[in-house]
């Protein structure tokens, strides 16, 4: 900032000094070409999709009638071939390590067969459990629900985060009460929503703390500076809303929508909103970067699936869904070089506008979310060339898993350089797996929508990876280096690999694409399946 007041100050004493019309004149002609060059290098690096992008089948539901205001709950009748055999063995495998060495506590260590601690209340089980159930694993849910039911308590004096908490353990309950009918998870639902709605009425505005300690109450932010993330603020709403349609209690719903309504009556840059907001002033903040990856990308999905829950009734939801995507293909999505492979970048605004701003062709893994939610929005009546789009994005993800080990990394940087060969590269930094699960779950929706085979084969690629360099004798470990062979292993199996990569390679490999009609169910950022209601 230092800088750019110095700038601007020597900008001003050069201008006072102009004194006569011609200097000025000249000065204003000199400005003018200078905006036409950025516009004219802009307009270069502009890559738009070819025809080789187009699909010619698209099968879609009938949107003549309402959403389903109760969803019919499948009938799980376990795995139906030989790939949902595999995914099946994967997840006994690692819920097996986890039971032996982890019972309750939070995450496997699975190198020193051991355990992690985050607040200590059976994360991965709870995360994982309707994963058990939609694999149809009776003994593993009678397991997890016997703990759940006598043995798990959010009575801890223990500060934890509120999207995480929100999305994986009050996620997976609701999903496991929706898909069992047994009121133990309601219950413990709601014992948790009330702990963590003080994170909302801790706060003078509408924006929640990013932390609270679960028995005292006490809120505080996970940052240096009270702010909370774009992706935290907009990824706690289909949770929260869901747990005031079981309990009857409007406050949880309330309370997570005043903070989307706030984030739309702020208004983002041509539909794109910067990474930070103000947790006092609920405004955002003047730093970050305009990103489909990290603390900004849920943010986007809950547009569209707060839209779809609600039974489509909030039109300034898809209004705002709508405008991220124009503004997404407009500025953030190109082609490499040479193989014209579609990417979205990041863009690093100077302040709060785009004027100035640079573009990176900096790509997270987590961005790869984008292709499932395109396709599902074409799934609700978003323009078919969305579909277009989430396609060339689907190639995209795949080209990241395009290393020695076979997986991908957390980000690549794409190529623009006609004159250099290779397509995208990795920072050593960047290099590492936690076996994420958005591009499988992108390939997914693709495959429910278009029933292109394709997908399936990628995810099975991904899944033969994942079992040759993560599988260990107790469970499965995040790889620390994707490029290099013999691989080494952080001592740690995340959550979210049971509760999210292997249940939507089972959902993927589900021929009949029949589970879960997406009519029907909404998943939520976790991967937890919601029922959408009409209203």
């Amino acid at each position: 900032m230092l800088i750019f007041q110095k700038v601007r100050r020597k900008l001003r004493h050069f201008w006072k000094r102009r004194k006569s019309k011609k200097d000025r004149l000249l000065l204003y002609e000199l400005l003018v070409l200078i905006a036409v060059f950025v516009l004219f290098i802009q307009m270069k690096y502009r890559n738009r999709f070819d025809d080789r992008h187009r699909i010619t089948e698209i099968n879609l539901p009938d949107h003549g009638q309402k959403s389903n205001s109760a969803a019919k709950i499948p009938i799980f009748e376990g795995p139906k071939n030989a790939r949902q055999e595999a995914v099946v063995k994967a997840f006994q495998h690692a819920w097996a390590g986890y039971k032996k060495y982890a019972w309750g506590q939070d995450e496997l260590r699975p190198i020193s067969k051991s355990y992690s601690t985050w607040i200590g209340a059976g994360l991965t089980l709870v995360d994982a459990l309707d994963t058990a159930i939609i694999m149809g694993l009776d003994q593993e849910v009678r397991d997890g629900a016997e703990w759940i039911e006598n043995s798990l308590t959010f009575d801890k004096d223990h500060s934890t985060n509120l999207f995480e908490t929100t999305i994986r353990f009050l996620g997976g309950l609701l999903s496991s009460y929706h898909l069992t009918g047994n009121q133990i998870f309601a219950r413990k639902a709601e014992d948790l929503g009330r702990r963590l709605l003080k994170t909302f009425t801790g706060s003078k505005s509408p924006i929640p703390w990013s932390n609270v300690n679960l028995r005292s109450g006490t809120t505080s932010s996970v940052y240096d500076e009270a702010v909370m993330s774009l992706a935290a603020v907009g990824s706690l709403q289909l949770e929260f809303r869901e747990l005031s349609r079981i309990t009857g209690d409007k406050r949880f719903e309330k309370a997570a929508f005043l903070a989307s309504q706030q984030i739309h009556e702020n208004g983002c840059n041509g539909g794109l909103c910067l990474q930070f907001i103000d947790v006092h002033t609920a405004q955002f903040r003047d730093k970050g970067l305009i990103s489909f990856g990290g603390r900004s990308d849920s943010f986007y999905e809950y547009l569209l699936k707060q839209w779809i829950q609600t039974g489509k009734r909030l039109d300034w939801l898809i209004s705002d869904y709508e405008a991220a995507m124009s503004s997404m293909e407009e500025k953030l999505l190109r082609l490499s070089e040479p193989s014209k492979i579609p990417f979205v970048g990041e863009l690093h605004p100077l302040g709060k506008f785009f004027f100035g701003s640079f573009f990176s062709t900096r790509m997270d893994h987590l961005t790869c979310f984008l292709p499932g939610t395109l396709a599902l929005g074409v799934a609700h009546g978003m323009p078919s060339r969305h579909l277009t789009i989430a396609q060339g994005l689907a190639e995209g993800c795949h080209a990241m898993y395009q290393t020695k080990t076979g997986l991908a990394p957390e980000a690549i940087y794409f190529n623009m350089d006609p004159k250099k060969m290779d397509d995208f590269s990795c920072e050593p930094s960047d290099s590492h797996s936690p076996l994420r699960p958005e591009a499988i779950e992108a390939w997914f929706y693709m495959y429910r929508l278009t029933g292109n085979t394709t997908y399936q084969k990628w995810g099975w690629e991904v899944f033969q990876a994942m079992e040759k360099h993560a599988k260990l004798d107790v469970g499965y470990a995040s790889v620390r280096n994707v490029k290099s062979l013999p691989v080494e292993h952080n001592d740690l199996m995340e959550s979210f690999f049971l509760a999210e990569t292997l249940k939507y390679l089972y959902l993927l490999f589900d021929d009949a694409r029949e589970l879960f009609p997406l009519d029907q169910w909404v998943f939520n950022t976790e991967a937890h399946p919601l029922p959408i209601h009409s209203s």
